[in-house]
């Protein structure tokens, strides 16, 4: 995957996570990238983490509410 993909990439997972709740493996196949491509993103990129960790904290709390 180039580099210069990385960026639309990432948006396009935090679009998939929040609406798949958080769940990496369906985020990945929507968007059409590896786990392990989400992972290096989400370790070595802090502003991608903090927006994921955003939507898990919103997934954990509407799972809680259901």
């Amino acid at each position: 995957m180039a580099k210069h993909n990385a960026k639309l990439y990432k948006e396009q997972l935090l679009i998939a996570l929040e609406k798949n709740l958080g769940i990496v493996t369906a985020a990945c196949k929507e968007v059409g990238i590896s786990r392990d491509s989400y992972y290096d993103y989400y370790n070595n990129d802090p502003e991608f983490r903090r927006k994921v960790d955003d939507i898990n904290e919103i997934a954990i709390d509407f799972t809680e509410s259901q």
